[in-house]
């Protein structure tokens, strides 16, 4: 069922916003060769009943858009919050070389987790955010306590691309407490801007402390706040396998013994 209301502020009367900036598709320009791969994969750990939707779309995956939000929102607080992000993303292609500032690093944060949740909702049923943050990011941009973020640079070729699991986990010791629920609560998405990758990670749920089997160790945290300013210089530069290794750590490890897992669809 397509989604109806919008997703922060629950209000009808959607409008089609880009996963990344309109501006940012437009620098690109445009190619009318391009194509690009939209797909899901809706599984049950360790069992052998994946369901893969793949499709090969023509145009090109900078100009994606999703409607899952209000023309108020998108107009509003979202454009205004993307407009003073612009100068860090337009660094971000090139030449990638910018320090911000403390101000200027929750900003970024703030950017990358409304992306994030956008992104969440471009599958019925996959969502894992509560409701009530969604609300709270939209008043106030508080970012909710258990997202993580992650970033490093990249050598491969492409600027713009995006990658998402979701499912629900849970200990052995909470399975109990999760039968009979059907919403997601963990999530992991990456994705590409320009010269940066970006890896945020989920879980709403409190007693599931899975990070240190991803790896992370070549990225910079910036979501808790590790440093007052962050220079793009720095960061480590990441090749393909490394991004894939990150990019597919949360359906890893939901296929491995660490954990008993329990998800829906």
């Amino acid at each position: 069922m397509e989604q109806k209301f919008c997703i922060f502020c629950g209000q009808s009367g959607l409008t089609k916003e880009h996963f990344w900036p309109d501006w940012f598709g437009k620098q690109l320009g445009k190619n009318e060769a391009a194509k690009y791969i939209d797909g899901s994969i809706q599984a049950t750990p360790k069992l052998d009943d994946a369901e893969k939707k793949i499709n090969t779309r023509s145009g090109c995956v900078a100009t994606k858009k999703f409607r899952v939000v209000c023309a108020t929102c998108n107009n509003g607080w979202m454009s205004a919050l993307e407009e003073k992000v612009k100068p860090i993303l337009q660094n971000a292609i090139t030449p990638c070389d910018m320090k911000l500032d403390r101000q200027q690093l929750q900003l970024f944060s703030m950017w990358v987790t409304m992306k994030t949740m956008l992104a969440e909702h471009t599958k019925q049923k996959t969502n894992s955010t509560p409701k009530e943050d969604l609300r709270r990011f939209c008043k106030k941009q508080t970012i909710p306590e258990y997202f993580k973020i992650y970033i490093a640079k990249h050598d491969t070729n492409d600027i713009c691309a995006y990658s998402r699991t979701s499912v629900r986990l849970g200990t052995v010791a909470t399975a109990e407490s999760h039968i009979g629920k059907i919403e997601n609560n963990t999530q992991a998405t990456s994705f590409l801007v320009g010269q940066l990758f970006i890896y945020v990670f989920s879980c709403t749920e409190p007693s599931l402390n899975i990070l240190g089997n991803f790896k992370l160790n070549r990225l910079k945290r910036i979501k808790p706040y590790e440093t007052k300013q962050l220079c793009f210089k720095s960061l480590k530069n990441l090749d393909q396998q490394s991004i894939q290794n990150v990019t597919y750590a949360l359906e890893d490890f939901i296929n491995s013994q660490s954990v008993a897992s329990i998800q829906s669809g």
